[in-house]
């Protein structure tokens, strides 16, 4: 049986007291608890904050995907001037008649890589453009886009599933604007109109 015998240090002039150091504080290692109170922190920190996974990068895309599909309900109400009487996560759906002539015809909610998706689809011409708002913090730009600078929000278009795609941010959240056989030009107009 091994007996614990104290060593006790000497203080340093001026100062009273003294330190006791066990045999057990030398085989104990040292800042472990700090270093795992560190990594929680981070891990905490990127959930909170949203960090990017490679899943997020490919989001955009999946989304694009669920845009393709029909709408599950009706277009919502509409004011006079024929903005959508419809909110998602805090950004409403834009006025796409008044300027642009695409009216509302349907809407959907989804749930893509564990994010809320709640889109309207509008019409024209026989030609259907949906503008989806998703929940949490904004999306990473899909791989090899790139922002198209001009007047109102970045948009960064893409090409997915068939479709030209526009991705912005709005208060916040990500914007996605897609549609089959619609030009560019007329998906950047959408995503940045208000």
């Amino acid at each position: 049986m091994r007996t614990h015998v104290p060593i006790v240090d000497p203080p340093p002039p001026g100062v009273t007291g003294t330190t006791v150091h066990t045999d057990d504080d030398e085989s104990r290692p040292r800042g472990l608890g700090a270093g795992l109170c560190i990594t929680i922190l981070a891990i905490g920190m990127a959930v909170a904050f949203g960090a990017g996974t490679d899943s997020d990068v490919e989001t955009p895309v999946h989304i694009v995907a669920q845009q393709a599909q029909t709408a599950e309900a009706g277009a919502p109400p509409t004011t006079p001037s024929g903005r959508p009487v419809a909110v998602a996560f805090g950004v409403s759906f834009p006025d796409l008649a008044r300027r642009l002539g695409w009216r509302p015809v349907g809407r959907r909610d989804d749930v893509v890589d564990g994010r809320q998706v709640s889109t309207v689809v509008y019409g024209r011409e026989g030609r259907r453009l949906a503008y989806s708002v998703v929940d949490g913090p904004p999306l990473p730009a899909p791989p090899g886009a790139r922002t198209v600078p001009g007047g109102g929000p970045g948009a960064i278009p893409f090409e997915s599933a068939g479709r030209t795609a526009v991705m912005t941010t709005r208060d916040g959240r990500s914007v996605l604007v897609s549609g089959a056989g619609v030009p560019r030009v007329a998906l950047i107009r959408a995503a940045r109109t208000r």
